[in-house]
């Protein structure tokens, strides 16, 4: 990025690229109001502050709308003219406007300077640089005090810069017009005035006229200049092409002030760009000034055929056609030999004929790289010359380089190379050339390595793909970079070279090829450089085709990769590079080769071990168990055969491994527990399991204890290990999904493990499951009346029907108190969750059931004992003033029933 302070040092310091460097500023973009010109155009910077145009201030924008039409209309011209100034004024001393508004006084201080270089550059700049705002003013000024001095030069390069401009967003319609007039106008008067500056300033003028203007494109002065006769009834602008080119002699303006002398005319030729302005001038000279054709200069004729316009091409010929002076047999001598010899590539077919004959008669000694060049790029005529001399020559005379070159363009070019040369005559330099010349030489080569029966070095294909000729933008070129890539497959590495292959496979566009010569083991063993490997893990975009070498056996063996690396990448946060670790490590290595199985335990265990590198050991010792092991996901994906043994699974070491804090730790103990528990032979364990605080432990030895009890469980501990005392005291538990397995295990083995004693103990537990439980328990199993001999309990509940009876009535007077008193109302919590697949534990009775159930029970009792009835009227009593309307009713109900039965019952009662 340029500022105008670049601007400014270069004209303190006279800089020679001066106008080149004004170019490059007028046409970078403004920048954003208020921001420094530095800043890259478009930025999308969050953190740059955010400057707050106040209102008012002078923008561009602002400046566009007060200059415009619609902002000065309803004032007079003068009044238009003040508002245009006082806005310019303004929008170059405000900061918020672009600084290339200030450049028009800078460029108007240079013209007035009068350097010649500074001169040099405005010229360079009027000629080359988008006019607009800032250099627009300057071009304005400029061009009204150059015509205030007569400045040839400078009207010139500004009079075609007003005649050719195009309409833009910052200079009006109208002012164009003006200009043109105006510059027309300046002409008019100087041919009425001074006839012999009138050509002059004409010729400085249409000099100035670019090439690439077209006949078609819109003209005013020049236009006037050639067909001022045609003009006569013309408002708008005219085509740059005269009417009829032929006419212009008639039509032209001031014809007399081009026949005082051929010197401005002889100029224009020499210098003007555009063809239509040489064709003008070439017109004049013969119509105007024919004796100053008759004897021109040799050296003025060969500068002229330098140039690379047709028309003065066909001049020059002509020139020469006309003048005895100028025979062929003379041009060699009078150093026109070569100037003759370039109209060969001449666009004029007047030319290009004379050059053909002239080479056929006397150019017998055109080099091999000139005709070639003739034969690749001239017209059909030329060909055919360049052709015919080229066959003429032997294979040693055009030589390997020119052969090959061309092979697709010389149609005996590969027979005369055959016959000529070997195999290995053509070096790597030739083969990349012909290859960059397209596929149809290319294919002419190959064509003659195959007819000499000989391989082509994969070094010539390298050099071909390193070629930039034919990197990725030469489209035309893909086929044959693939074809290549293709051959270079079939070779071995020691033939391409391994520094190449590892260069290749880094680069973007032949990274996929070159990955399939990897994968197919063109490096394989001691030839592929493990670490180079490695080091591409770190590269995202190449990160996958690494992984997949070093986890090909084939191709690596799992030591060179090494176990260090592995282990640190086994730490990776990176899920991709993790994974892959692990699944290496699995696979490929021993314990040994970790530092033993404590070293694989220290791994899973360790204190300081982050939990990715945890996961993986534990995954290690689950994969090599010898049971646990072929079950897990890792052995069989990876077919895996454990190399451990049970005695690496020692029982202290996985019971401190329950108790770890660390959930991951936790969960490979159990995992170990749920295999080897039986095989260690210790009771105590499950209990320990079922009792822990953690939820891991604690449900795989709720599963185990409840598989006792559920047929075809596939884990659970012996028979023998079930303990009542261990099971009560479970029931006590503060974990709730244990509290539940070992009541459900109480119901269960009632018969083996329960009795009054210990139920009438949980009656006091602080837990109110437990106390339903017991209160379930109790009416199923001590039922203070005989069962009929065809009752049949509403639900099964797993286990015999228990005979046992309370030992009095107080004993069961004072189990109601428990019951009704010490059971509170509420639904009954949320279970906890229990391994998934493991048998689940029985929902507790709700308390109301139970109260109801209870206070049914003693009613009819009662009714049938009216001692009975009376020990239990005063607990009923008692409860029939419970808030809860189920109970207070239940008990009014059942006092009812007994005192209909027992009339005496009604002093007990009170």
């Amino acid at each position: 990025m340029l500022t105008l302070a670049d601007v400014e040092r270069a004209i303190a310091v006279r800089d020679p690229q001066l106008g080149e460097l004004i170019v490059r500023y007028i046409e970078q973009a403004d920048p954003k109001p208020g921001r420094d010109e530095l800043e890259p155009h478009g930025s999308t910077d969050e953190d740059a502050p955010v400057i707050e145009v106040p209102p008012g201030a002078y923008t561009f924008e602002r400046l566009q709308r007060e200059v415009s039409a619609a902002g000065l209309r309803g004032k007079s011209a003068t009044e238009k003219k003040l508002a245009r100034r006082a806005a310019f004024a303004a929008a170059e001393e405000s900061p918020f406007a672009p600084p290339r508004l200030r450049l028009g006084k800078i460029l108007i201080a240079l013209y007035e300077a009068g350097d010649p270089a500074a001169r040099g550059a405005l010229l360079h700049v009027f000629a080359n640089a988008t006019l607009k705002r800032g250099v627009w003013q300057a071009a304005k000024t400029i061009y009204k005090r150059a015509e205030e001095r007569h400045d040839a030069a400078m009207f010139g390069v500004l009079g075609v810069r007003f005649d050719l401009f195009n309409v833009s967003s910052e200079v009006g319609t109208g002012t164009i017009k003006y200009l043109r007039r105006r510059v027309w106008r300046y002409l008019r008067k100087l041919g009425a005035a001074v006839p012999d500056a009138y050509a002059t300033f004409c010729v400085e003028l249409l000099r100035n006229y670019p090439a690439n203007v077209r006949p078609y494109q819109s003209s005013w002065v020049a236009a006037h200049i050639w067909g001022h006769a045609d003009m006569k009834w013309v408002r708008e602008a005219s085509t740059f092409e005269p009417r009829n080119r032929d006419n212009v002699m008639t039509t032209r303006a001031f014809p007399h002030a081009w026949k005082t002398s051929p010197a401005p005319l002889l100029r224009l030729l020499e210098s003007a760009l555009n063809e239509i302005v040489c064709d003008f001038a070439i017109r004049l000279l013969r119509a105007d000034h024919p004796l100053a054709l008759r004897a021109v200069d040799p050296a003025w004729l060969a500068q002229l055929g330098r140039r690379s316009l047709g028309a003065v091409h066909t001049f020059v010929v002509q020139l020469l056609r006309e003048s005895p002076e100028f025979h062929q047999s003379k041009l060699r001598a009078l150093g026109l030999h070569d100037t003759v010899l370039s109209f060969l590539r001449s666009p004029s077919p007047e030319a290009r004929t004379y050059a053909l004959e002239y080479a056929a008669a006397h150019a017998p000694d055109i080099s091999v790289e000139v005709l070639v060049e003739l034969l690749e790029r001239g017209t059909e005529d030329v060909k055919q010359f360049a052709t015919a001399r080229i066959e003429a020559m032997t294979p040693e005379q055009l030589g390997v380089a020119m052969l090959t070159r061309l092979l697709g363009t010389l149609p005996r070019a590969l027979a005369k190379l055959a016959q000529g040369f070997a195999a290995s005559d053509v070096d790597a330099a030739t083969f990349v050339d012909t290859a960059a010349r397209g596929a149809e030489a290319y294919n002419a080569l190959l064509k003659f390595f195959t007819s000499k029966s000989a391989t082509i070095p994969a070094a010539y294909y390298t050099q071909l793909l390193d070629d930039p000729r034919m990197g990725p933008t030469n489209y035309a070129g893909r086929g044959i970079v693939t074809a290549a890539l293709t051959e270079l497959g079939k070779r071995t590495a020691r033939e391409i070279g391994v520094a190449w292959i590892q260069k290749s496979f880094e680069d973007p566009t032949r990274t996929a090829q070159v990955a399939r010569w990897l994968e197919a083991g063109m490096l394989s063993g001691t030839d592929l450089d493990v670490e180079w490997v490695k080091s591409l893990v770190a590269k995202p975009r190449l990160r996958p085709y690494a992984l997949r070498l070093l986890a090909d056996r084939r191709l690596v063996e799992p030591a060179r990769v090494g176990l260090s690396w592995l282990l640190d990448l086994a730490r990776s946060t990176d899920g991709e590079l993790a994974q892959f670790a692990q699944r290496m490590l699995l696979e490929s290595f021993t314990p040994d080769d970790f530092g033993g199985v404590e070293r694989v335990w220290e791994l899973a265990t360790g204190k300081k071990q982050p939990e990715i590198v945890r996961t993986f050991a534990a995954t290690y010792l689950k994969a090599h168990h010898p049971e646990l092991g072929p079950r897990t996901p890792e052995a069989k994906s990876l077919g895996i055969k454990p190399r451990l043994r049970y005695e690496d699974y020692p029982l202290p070491t996985i019971r401190a491994l329950l108790r770890d804090e660390r959930a991951d730790v936790r969960r490979l103990a159990v995992a170990i527990a749920g295999e080897d528990i039986v095989r260690w032979g210790d009771p105590d364990l499950v209990y320990e399991l079922a009792a822990s605080p953690h939820k891991e432990p604690r449900a795989l030895g709720i599963e185990l204890l409840m598989g006792t009890i559920v047929e075809g469980a596939t884990r659970k501990v012996p028979a023998a290990w079930v303990d009542g005392r261990r099971l009560f005291q479970l029931a006590e538990s503060p974990q709730k999904a244990t509290r539940e397995a070992a009541l459900t295990l109480i119901r269960r083995l009632y018969e083996h493990v329960g009795g009054a004693e210990r139920l009438a103990w949980l009656m006091d537990s602080p837990e109110r499951d437990v106390r339903l439980f017991a209160v379930r328990l109790f009416w199923e199993r001590h039922r203070p009346k005989p069962w009929p001999d065809d009752y049949v309990p509403r639900k099964h509940v797993g286990a015999p029907v228990g005979t046992q009876r309370f030992t009095d009535t107080a004993a069961l007077r004072q189990f109601a108190r428990t019951v009704l008193f010490g059971l509170p109302p509420g639904r009954v919590g949320e279970r906890d969750a229990v391994a998934p697949g493991a048998p689940q534990p029985e929902r507790p009775l709700p308390a109301s059931v139970a109260k109801r159930r209870l206070i049914e029970a003693m009613r009819d009792l009662g009714l049938e004992d009216v001692e009975f009835a009376r020990t239990i009227a005063p607990v009923l009593g008692e409860f029939a003033e419970s808030t809860a309307k189920g109970e207070w009713q239940a008990s009014v109900q059942a006092l009812t029933a007994l005192r209909a039965k027992h009339g005496d019952l009604k002093e007990a009662a009170s």
